[in-house]
């Protein structure tokens, strides 16, 4: 590898981190601030390591690797003003079917970093652990940037093709963390929030199914399994009508193989459901508050022919809340379309090549007009 640290600075490195919009340009901007102390710890104690940050869509096609997304940065990245450049991504990264976490290239002194591949748990310190293991790739072949012991560590098997090193993650739990870390990507914690409309009809329904009394009559009489079934097809329902409704669901095509798309198919299901799920249990604990708040022992008890108990107000809500989730079903077709769709790994991936094809053609017209 050349030599590319001047030698009238010999001890200061530069590093550059590249990121995806979002999740990948939060970590950055983070790690810009934190990774100057894991290199001195991680790699060597007497460099200067200056770490700056920047965001750009990287997007080549779906089976991006790191000479790719090189390609797309390198204009963007005067020579002058980097030693080493690190590329964040949330795309996945998959050599044939196994999940690639790291992809190196000594040569264009470049690693991208597939962020899904790391799971979702503390992903931000996993994160600065590997990039930072990355860097001492990178300046191993320097004497004087030699890393500590403990660095490169990488957690996977290396594999050199064509000059490249990629560390793939064996197995089932390798697989696992990839879906895992896709679906922390997409941040489902904050779908709920956005499905106002959705909103707006889970509690209106559950809402009419709270002071109903025929509602309280039919929850009184159903064991525990028909609860469960009333819960598991509600949400099934509100799952399945939100992706169709949508058109979440991807096919393959030109640049999107059968193998990613049940990739992409599979995270957006996971999505989906959890932020169904998570709307699910905050309806049942506030219809289970406001059922204890405005429904009296006396008149609940007299509809149902016993005494209320709080077993009664739980079974009430669990019902009512499966209820809800139906009338969600018909308020989310009324929800924006871009709105649910940005929970989808394959639209958020027609977005950037949009941005980028824009970006192209304002290049173009500025270079015909010169």
């Amino acid at each position: 590898m050349t030599d590319f640290l001047p030698a009238a600075a010999a001890h200061v490195v530069r590093i550059v981190l590249v990121a995806d919009p979002g999740v990948a340009s939060e970590i950055a901007q983070e790690l810009a601030d934190k990774l100057p102390q894991q290199l001195r710890r991680r790699v060597r104690a007497d460099v200067d390591w200056r770490v700056t940050a920047r965001t750009v869509p990287l997007v080549a096609d779906e089976q991006l690797d790191v000479s790719s997304a090189a390609d797309v940065v390198r204009p963007l990245l005067p020579e002058g003003d980097w030693d080493a450049g690190v590329l964040l991504t949330d795309l996945p990264r998959r050599a044939g079917l196994r999940p690639v976490s790291v992809e190196v290239s000594p040569a264009d002194r470049i690693a991208l970093v597939s962020l899904p591949a790391l799971g979702s748990w503390r992903m931000r310190r996993r994160a600065r652990r590997v990039v930072a293991d990355v860097v001492g790739m990178l300046t191993r072949e320097r004497a004087d940037l030699a890393p500590l012991e403990e660095a490169g560590r990488l957690e996977g098997s290396g594999v050199g093709e064509d000059g490249l090193e990629r560390f793939i993650l064996p197995g089932l739990r390798g697989h696992l963390s990839l879906v895992i870390g896709m679906v922390r990507a997409n941040r489902p914690w904050r779908l709920f929030a956005t499905l106002s409309r959705a909103l707006a009809g889970v509690f209106a329904t559950a809402a009419f199914g709270l002071i109903n009394n025929s509602t309280w009559k039919i929850s009184s009489g159903m064991d525990v399994g028909r609860l469960i079934g009333a819960s598991v097809l509600s949400l099934l329902a509100l799952t399945a009508w939100i992706i169709i409704d949508h058109e979440l669901w991807e096919r393959p095509h030109g640049s999107l193989s059968r193998s990613f798309s049940r990739l992409y198919n599979t995270v957006t299901c996971v999505t989906i459901t959890f932020g169904v799920l998570s709307l699910y249990v905050i309806l049942f604990f506030t219809l289970f508050g406001v059922s204890k708040l405005i429904l009296t022992p006396p008149a609940f008890g007299t509809v149902i022919g016993q005494g209320a108990t709080v077993h009664d107000y739980a079974v009430l809500a669990w019902f009512v809340s499966s209820m809800g989730m139906v009338g969600g079903a018909f308020g989310s077709g009324l929800e924006d379309d871009g709105t649910v769709r940005n929970a989808a790994y394959g639209e958020r991936q027609r977005q950037r090549w949009q941005k980028l094809r824009e970006e192209k053609k304002v290049r173009e017209e500025l270079e015909s007009e010169t």
